[in-house]
């Protein structure tokens, strides 16, 4: 399928993309058109795709069918849509090969009046039953939050 972005929305044919195009002010030729994508897996909020874009998943048609992810993979990539993540430094397609979130130990953690800092590290189970880690980072200023999941360096 095709996948057609303007500043605010995603749309999957032409005529949507204008006429979400025109709610946004999303001029036609600046709109991001991608060809013989897959929708990976949706929410209500962010669509996960074939190239391992994350978008909006506002204005996306109801009966689009997508793969499955487990429910910590959907938890984990929640996590960073709320926190603005563009992408995080492990990658789109490696948190939607989450099976398990197995193991969460506190690294580190600091808190003062409205003010949050804090560093896990994750042990998981990824669908084809191999387990790694990721060290989740995240912030929080009021009501500002910021996150990322960051892949340990190779020996």
């Amino acid at each position: 399928m095709d996948r057609y972005i303007t500043r605010r929305y995603v749309a999957v044919c032409w005529v949507d993309a204008l006429r979400l195009a025109r709610l946004d002010g999303t001029v036609p030729e600046n709109i991001q058109i991608s060809q013989n994508l897959e929708l990976y897996y949706r929410t209500e909020w962010w669509a996960l795709w074939s190239d391992n874009r994350l978008t909006t998943a506002i204005a996306l048609p109801e009966d689009l069918r997508s793969h499955r992810l487990s429910a910590d993979a959907v938890s984990l990539i929640d996590e960073l849509w709320v926190g603005g993540a563009i992408s995080p430094q492990c990658g789109w397609a490696l948190l939607a090969e989450v099976d398990q979130i197995l193991d969460c130990e506190r690294v580190y953690f600091l808190e003062e009046r409205d003010f949050v800092l804090c560093q896990e590290n994750l042990t998981l189970r990824f669908v084809n039953n191999e387990e790694g880690m990721l060290s989740r980072c995240y912030a929080r200023v009021g009501s500002c939050y910021q996150c990322d999941l960051i892949a340990p360096a190779a020996d």
